[in-house]
């Protein structure tokens, strides 16, 4: 078992290695990735940003049982540098779930596996999530970057959804909310696909050709997500900026 200070010493220098490559790469590129875009977009309507949310979820192999599915999950921590957990996984209604939630200098990293059982074996489903402060973005992209490497060496190509939260001072009226939902796609220029909208909530998802992952909506291409809605306690308004969707709470 490894010591608190060493486990952070460990993650530390991994991601300072990474960080080493990846961010000068990213400063010198012509255009921003795909979470700053989002951010500067949200701070450019006048919200203010609280929030960053990064979270994949794919299914790796098919084992044999919960001593493969342990295996499985310890090669995953060991790979990303993740201190062990004290405790193997535990059975939730017949389903194996283990879970490893470690904080890095105010980054929250969720690893979760499930073993669900399918004729036989276990398929090993995995969900890893990242949540953090916007000064945080690029530290976030770093981290995203060393878990589509693990996932990657585990054979699987996953696919990441980024949620931005943030605030507006005002009680935005629906009209004005939608508004500044519109503005956002205009600045990414994304045009509209479906939009859902009532009292106090308004939600619009579209396409944009400035990055390439996306999901089907009703046959089209669709990798953005931007909703609002009123808080009724501090009496402003809340607005969640997604791609390819939205997996947050809005």
């Amino acid at each position: 078992m490894w010591g608190k200070s060493a486990v952070l010493l460990s993650f530390g220098l991994l991601l300072a290695m990474l960080a080493a490559w990846y961010l000068p790469a990213l400063a010198s590129s012509e255009q921003p990735n795909t979470a700053v875009r989002l951010l500067q977009v949200m701070n450019g309507t006048g919200a203010e940003a609280t929030e960053v949310e990064v979270r994949t979820s794919v299914k790796l192999a098919n084992v044999a049982g919960a001593k493969e599915l342990a295996s499985l999950a310890s090669g995953l921590e060991s790979s990303l540098g993740l201190p062990q957990t004290v405790q193997s996984g535990q059975w939730e209604n017949g389903l194996y779930a283990h879970q490893n939630v470690t904080d890095f200098q105010g980054i929250r990293l969720l690893f979760r596996l499930i073993g669900v059982p399918e004729q036989g074996h276990y398929a090993a489903h995995v969900v890893f999530s990242l949540n953090g402060k916007p000064a945080q973005i690029q530290h976030l992209e770093t981290l995203q970057q060393m878990i589509a490497k693990a996932l990657q060496q585990a054979g699987t190509n996953p696919q990441f959804s980024t949620c931005i939260r943030g605030m507006y001072s005002d009680k935005l009226s629906v009209d004005q909310q939608g508004g500044k939902i519109l503005s956002i796609f205009h600045a990414l220029h994304a045009h509209e696909l479906e939009r859902l909208a009532d009292d106090t909530v308004v939600s619009i998802s579209g396409y944009t050709r400035l990055w390439e992952p996306s999901i089907q909506l009703n046959g089209q291409k669709m990798n953005l997500q931007v909703a609002t809605h009123q808080d009724t306690v501090s009496g402003g308004t809340w607005i969640t900026v997604g791609t390819p969707i939205i997996t947050a709470e809005y």
